[in-house]
């Protein structure tokens, strides 16, 4: 061979040699992992994320859903809702576009719960106020006189003028059952903008995963256990994208005169929903629809209130997987999730839904 093959072959083996370690350290830089867990929106946020964007990219989650926190809230005088809230049957109230959007979605999703999910529930849930430290039960006078107020049919929205108006005085709007949900849409959004191809996200117990592991498995999911600890699972599932929701009555609530007083409300009555539903979790995926979260948010909550036979015909034909743990133990689990599905005792009851 000529110096200059020699030459020429030799750089060539330095190129390959280049190219090689350059997808070596791609490859590495694609399977940074970032843990990292915040408090905010009134409960506990817990990011997994991979990724050279992972760490910046966790930090602009939380901050994200701190500002979403500052305009949802309830109880905090400054924010959107209070403002809507305080203007009730006297003026309409410009809100941002992401609160529009949240609350024209969460009305959408109202109206298909036949009644039993409204975000207009405020007067209700002020009037039960469950994590209070002295929670008490409200009269039945009082009661009566908030039912009328919950009504989402009566609440207006204009989209050209990006406002919100509720049409009588004292009524309010109340995103908690909805809120988290929405959120992991908004990081879900957030995640893929910046570059996060997976990521695993828990907010206040709702999951937000997104594409599955780095060697292209699904993610392997608890459905928590109510009578034990809040590690303990009673099974797990597979899921790659998508949002998980579970409703229950088991961690807010308090108990007088031996009867236990949970946080879900049932709008037709005033009172924490009766349900032989324990616990129920609905596996929304990323595909089916535009806000697969904010959706399992607010079907967990509406069919813990509908019970379980309500429950399982809706099971039937829905466009998500669904898990529940109705009182005599016994667990329903939706088809579509039978694949990669694990009982964590062999005599736990298990029913496949299709």
């Amino acid at each position: 061979m000529t110096k200059k093959g020699k030459i020429l072959a030799a750089l060539c083996v330095f190129a390959a040699a280049a190219v090689l370690a350059g997808v070596g350290i791609a490859e590495r830089r694609k399977n940074v992992q970032v843990n990292r867990t915040d408090y905010v929106m009134d409960t506990v946020l817990t990011q997994t994320l991979w990724g050279p964007a992972a760490k910046h990219t966790s930090q602009q989650a939380y901050d994200a859903l701190t500002a979403m926190e500052q305009r949802l809230s309830l109880f905090e005088e400054t924010s959107e809702i209070a403002a809507v809230n305080a203007a009730a049957g006297s003026r309409a109230v410009a809100v941002s576009a992401q609160t529009f959007d949240l609350l024209d979605t969460a009305l959408a999703l109202s109206a298909q719960s036949r009644g039993s999910f409204q975000v207009s529930v405020a007067p209700l849930s002020r009037l039960w106020d469950i994590m209070a430290a002295d929670p008490q039960i409200p009269s039945q006078a009082e009661i009566d006189a908030a039912l009328p107020l919950v009504d989402d049919g009566s609440v207006q929205l204009d989209a050209q003028e990006g406002t919100v108006y509720l049409p009588r005085a004292g009524q309010a709007l109340d995103l908690g059952g909805v809120a988290k949900g929405y959120a992991c849409d908004v990081l879900r959004q957030l995640y893929l903008e910046k570059g996060v191809e997976h990521a695993l996200t828990s907010i206040g117990g709702n999951i937000c995963a997104v594409g599955g592991n780095t060697d292209g498995s699904p993610f392997r999911i608890g459905f928590r256990d109510p009578k034990g600890s809040a590690g303990s699972y009673i099974a797990s599932f597979l899921i790659g994208d998508g949002v998980v929701a579970v409703s229950g009555a088991y961690e807010r609530y308090f108990e007088q005169d031996g009867v236990i007083y949970h946080h879900i409300i049932d709008p037709h009555t005033g009172y924490p929903a009766q349900s032989d539903i324990v616990s129920v979790g609905v596996v929304w995926p990323a595909d089916a629809g535009e806000h697969p979260g904010a959706s399992a948010d607010h079907w967990s909550t509406a069919l813990f209130c509908w019970g379980r036979d309500n429950a399982l015909e809706w099971m039937r034909t829905a466009p998500a997987g669904v898990l529940l743990l109705d009182e005599e133990g016994t667990l329903y689990v939706s088809e579509s999730l039978r694949e990669g599905f694990r009982p964590a005792a062999e005599d736990l009851e298990v029913v496949f839904v299709s």
